[in-house]
């Protein structure tokens, strides 16, 4: 379980670095074909651990990007 939430979190981080700040509807709009969405859950905790990511709030919505 482990390498598939790494392998997760490393296609989220490309997204983010490709797309920006999105939203977790978003997330898992964009990552469905590739992981369910407690597995992109998963792999968000595990960035957010390691201080990759942070959150915004704007227009009442929450976004998570890239530090």
């Amino acid at each position: 379980m482990n390498a598939k939430i790494g392998e997760n979190a490393g296609l989220i981080w490309n997204l983010l670095n490709e797309k920006g700040a999105l939203s977790l509807a978003q997330i898992k709009k964009e990552l469905k074909e590739n992981a369910s969405g407690e597995e992109i859950c998963l792999a968000l905790g595990w960035l957010f651990r390691e201080d990759k990511l942070e959150s915004i709030d704007k227009d009442k919505k929450t976004l998570i990007s890239l530090k």
